[in-house]
């Protein structure tokens, strides 16, 4: 089992790997994609990340998180693609404070990660910061790479994810913070399972 989405919690001077790993064993997960939100730079939080995931690589998959708002964010995205085990990018623009379709660096960041073709996680639920048809653009423009749709727009933009996902091969939704049954059914109803992946945020 493969749970695409986890956050390791970090307390300010260390990264709880205990947690992450037991919770794994518990669960029958097989493999966990980790990331962290915390007060870090980005640059600092995703060579962390890379160096959990080379202690337990059969069990981690190291995801980098880009803020795109901050001024080296161009250079943190180039030094997290030359990390051996980040395979994936996630962006944040609840928490960060950023409209991605109209953020200067998005552009940028995007097409550097284009070039390598890694999956891009997107955030996407619960403020006018991360609506789901503000990724559009960038899940049209790059039909290679593979972009997830964080917990299925949450409950107020679950609706409009799903179709949005519908339309395009390339989009997938993550099923945590949905609960919602109905959007849950309507998934299910409108989109094939393989494009609903799990995670546990």
């Amino acid at each position: 089992m493969l749970d695409i989405h986890s956050h390791i919690k970090y307390d300010g001077q260390s990264y709880d790997i205990n947690s992450i790993l037991n919770d794994m064993a518990d669960h029958n997960i097989t493999q966990r994609v980790i990331s962290s939100v915390n007060g870090l730079t980005d640059m600092v939080n995703n060579q962390n990340i890379n160096d959990i995931v080379a202690k337990y690589p059969d069990q981690l998959i190291g995801c980098a998180i880009i803020n795109p708002k901050n001024i080296n964010a161009v250079e943190a995205t180039v030094a997290a693609l030359n990390l051996e085990h980040i395979k994936m990018f996630e962006f944040n623009s609840f928490e960060h404070g950023y409209y991605p379709d109209t953020n200067d660096n998005m552009e940028i960041i995007i097409e550097l990660i284009a070039e390598k073709g890694l999956p891009v996680k997107v955030f996407t639920g619960i403020s006018s910061y991360a609506i789901p048809q503000q990724w559009e653009k960038y899940v049209e423009k790059y039909p290679h790479i593979k972009f997830v749709f964080l917990h299925m727009g949450c409950f107020d933009y679950g609706y409009s994810c799903i179709e949005v996902v519908a339309r395009h091969s390339n989009a997938y939704v993550e099923l945590s913070n949905q609960y919602e049954l109905q959007i849950l059914r309507k998934s299910l109803k409108e989109l094939d399972t393989s494009k609903i992946l799990f995670g546990t945020t």
